[in-house]
């Protein structure tokens, strides 16, 4: 382990990652692998991984270090460890129980919100007891024994939006039949929900130390993500499942309300279609806003301020692993394309299925990815 450790300590000022600081490059690339996949290559499954703080350290360091030296994107890999139950944290705070897996990310179980009724038997989250916060307090000492204090331990955060939250809670289709049935109950459930978050980040902010509005305090969520406080993860939100009305009824104003209470949005995140609500979204004036393949980015680019940088992302599937690399480049540049002049992120991410398979792609799609840059400027 100590090997290890000191050569990801020596990660800090890599010529690497002294080169991608200096360049502050205006479109960078970037590959998204997920810990499944990392898993495979590496020789580790997930319930050992969440199961032993020792086994999460260990891959962690062994992945970043693998990450820095074999696959050459634009990302910075920073000495840091990072501890992420994913999407398993938020609902299990309201005691819905998480679900391990060896070969894939935790997931959560039923909704705890079988009846309109049981809302009200719902308690805000305990920072230090509810859900998975005792295993996560946990992880967190014993790495932070297990490094003696050499590399730092980040503490995660609350991702998901309200929105997000409430489907979980109440399950999709049934919240989708409150909207109609019982209004309501449905700002009830979000209002509890942004209130929540509200509470619990202000014991973890206390816990850390740190200034519920500073975004400076990054933590690592879903493996490649580099998120603070302010951030909305919402992929539920999304034009193709209901009316920009619904949005910004129901929907928009608790972000607005989480905006205000943060002091801003850094970022704003869904993989659905964004663009009937990117209108009301320029409002939250995010720094930077998740264009997904089902988002229209040119609308996005006429729409959103220039100092707006967008987090452009290929579809895992069409534009990656099964793309040829003629479809790889055409969808590369139709982004640049479409965003002149923008300040852009472009990544190949959620790669959650295959291993030396998955990675001879993510390696073909970088190259790809700079060869078409390259032509157009």
């Amino acid at each position: 382990m100590q090997t290890f450790l000191d050569k990801f300590i020596g990660l800090r000022n890599s010529s690497r990652n002294e080169r991608l600081r200096i360049a502050q490059a205006p479109v960078t690339f970037h590959a998204g692998l997920g810990r499944s996949v990392w898993g495979r290559l590496l020789g580790f499954n997930l319930l050992d991984y969440f199961n032993d703080p020792e086994v999460a350290l260990e891959s962690q360091i062994k992945w970043k270090l693998f990450w820095h030296d074999e696959i050459p994107d634009d990302t910075i890999i920073e000495p840091i460890i990072g501890i992420d139950y994913g999407v398993a944290l938020e609902p299990s705070l309201f005691g819905m129980q998480p679900v391990f897996m060896a070969e894939s990310d935790p997931w959560y179980g039923d909704p705890v919100l079988a009846n309109r009724s049981d809302l009200s038997r719902l308690k805000i989250p305990d920072f230090y007891h509810s859900g998975l916060m005792p295993r996560i307090h946990r992880d967190y000492e014993e790495m932070q024994r297990l490094t003696g204090g050499q590399v730092e331990i980040r503490f995660p955060g609350w991702a998901r939006g309200p929105w997000s939250v409430a489907c979980m809670l109440r399950g999709f289709t049934n919240l989708y039949l409150d909207l109609i049935d019982d209004p309501a109950f449905v700002h009830d459930l979000l209002a509890f929900i942004t209130h929540s978050r509200k509470e619990w980040e202000k014991a973890r902010c206390r816990f850390l130390g740190i200034d519920i509005k500073d975004t400076a305090y990054e933590w690592q969520y879903v493996v490649y993500r580099n998120v603070a406080n302010s951030e909305l993860f919402n992929d539920e939100v999304d034009g193709n499942l209901f009316s920009l009305d619904i949005y910004e009824n129901f929907i928009y104003p608790y972000e607005k309300d989480l905006n205000d209470f943060y002091g801003g949005t850094r970022y704003y995140h869904s993989c659905g279609n964004l663009t009937p609500f990117l209108r009301r979204l320029k409002e939250l004036k995010p720094r930077l806003m998740h264009i997904s393949s089902a988002t229209d980015i040119a609308e996005a680019h006429n729409i959103f301020n220039p100092e707006t940088k967008f987090q452009c992302c290929m579809h895992p599937v069409n534009d990656v692993l099964i793309a040829p690399q003629e479809i790889m480049a055409e969808k590369i540049k139709a982004i640049l394309e479409a965003a002149p002049g923008r300040k852009l992120e472009i990544w190949a991410d959620a790669l959650y299925e295959g291993d030396h398979d998955t990675l001879e792609k993510v390696l073909l799609w970088l190259q790809t990815a700079r060869k078409v840059y390259q032509n157009i400027i």
